[in-house]
């Protein structure tokens, strides 16, 4: 399945956490396919199912390998640019046509592969972040087809395939799955969950064209069965503060065109239009399992509004600014760390780069800085200095483009003078 757009999206924040390691010339592509295992591990925790293996067992490694070399493929072949396919044999990156077959190319041995994929460019130029493969791995759980296979108990292996090219960086995900694997019943978003997402912006298949609409809408809740017959009785979903419905699409078995609903014995409700940010909703799902009656409420509450940068030092527009000046960013929502990392202005954040810039506001060169890196995984203060003395009476202009920890990407300038 594909989705074109990057977007607001879940993170359940651990503030203890340690963050990920981001060295200033950013990260590998072996990393990065690292932590797409470690996100889905997250997630599949989340929701009380048991993680899947990692380098230990090889066949995750052989799924790295078909899905690196599909994106690499999507991300170069321009007459084949969007797809699960690959329809050109005589392109210098062509692997083969089909998900499965592409990971018996490189050794896996499972008939049964799936595949997610992802299109963006965000944080696609400059220095690399794992903003990429978090956010890809948060999209495919907000899009409710995309998140079947995450957290599905015939899920055995995954491998994860980052391609950077042109300023456009395409994620695969593969799944090598067995039908014969049941495991216990899932929601999503799980009981008590905070930061998650108001929206989704698209997905194919369109999960509101069987009720006769089209994405964009809110933020989908599913649950998943893996096993049995599951009918729906009814889904409501509603605002916790007063009691208001939500208006939305429910999905079952025995209304998807798609089937993929009865393949993962799922029922799902997308609302029609965004929820709102930092409101708690109650999810009541009514239905069957196997003829037995099921009633299941639980309550779950939305991300915060987007924050900004609340002040700097120095500040904007300040002047007879100190040539060696230890300059401060605050913000008033929690930022990822491993977005900290020097990315040069032109070429890198003014055309969708992640980090920080420091340069003169004239010429554009670039003025070498060192940040001072936290010690857990989100933070609001950032610190950093200049390598070496500015120059006397100059203006300079310090860019940022940080991920805060719902993946929401905040971008400005501020300027100031040097004095003599």
């Amino acid at each position: 399945m594909k989705r074109l757009l990057t977007l607001f999206l879940i993170l359940t924040i651990a503030l203890a956490a340690s963050p990920a390691t981001v060295t200033a010339d950013g990260v590998t592509i072996g990393q990065e396919q690292d932590r797409g295992r470690n996100e889905v591990n997250r997630y599949r925790r989340m929701v009380g199912m048991t993680p899947v293996a990692g380098h230990a067992d090889s066949s995750s490694t052989k799924l790295e390998y078909a899905a690196l070399a599909h994106a690499k493929y999507l991300a170069v072949e321009t007459r084949d640019r969007f797809g699960h396919y690959e329809n050109y044999a005589d392109s210098l990156y062509f692997a083969e046509k089909y998900a499965k077959d592409r990971a018996a190319k490189y050794g896996y041995s499972n008939s049964s592969v799936g595949e997610n994929i992802l299109y963006s460019t965000q944080g696609a130029k400059g220095t690399r972040t794992y903003l990429q493969v978090d956010n890809a791995v948060q999209w495919w759980m907000a899009a409710v087809y995309h998140r079947f296979a995450i957290v599905s108990p015939r899920t055995e292996h995954v491998g994860y395939g980052p391609w950077y090219h042109n300023g456009k960086s395409y994620s695969v995900m593969n799944f090598g799955t067995d039908y014969t694997l049941t495991g216990p019943v899932t929601r999503y978003p799980v009981p008590n969950q905070t930061g998650v997402g108001v929206s989704l912006n698209g997905e194919y298949p369109d999960p509101l064209a069987v009720c006769g609409q089209s994405l964009p809408g809110g933020y989908p809740v599913s649950m998943t069965w893996y096993q049995g017959t599951v009918t729906l009785t009814s889904i409501t979903l509603v605002r916790a503060s007063d009691g208001s419905p939500v208006s939305g699409c429910a999905i079952s078995p025995q209304n998807d065109p798609s089937k993929l609903h009865y393949y993962s014995r799922s029922l799902s409700f997308v609302p029609f239009d965004s929820l709102r940010y930092g409101t708690k909703y109650t999810a009541n799902f009514k239905g069957t399992f196997n003829g037995t009656p099921f009633d299941y409420t639980w309550s779950f509450t939305t991300m915060p509004w987007p924050g900004r940068l609340s002040s700097s030092t120095p500040a904007n527009g300040a002047t007879a600014v100190s040539r060696t000046p230890d300059i401060a960013l605050n913000f008033n929502r929690w930022m990822r760390s491993y977005t900290l990392v020097r990315t040069p202005y032109k070429g890198g954040l003014d055309s969708g780069g992640i980090g920080i810039s420091l340069s003169n506001a004239s010429s554009g060169a670039e003025v070498g800085i060192t940040i001072t890196q936290p010690t857990g995984a989100y933070m609001r203060a950032v610190s950093l200095k200049p390598s070496t003395g500015l120059a006397a009476n100059t203006r300079y202009r310090l860019a940022y483009a940080l991920a805060d920890a719902w993946g929401r990407v905040y971008r400005g300038s501020i300027y100031f003078t040097t004095g003599p």
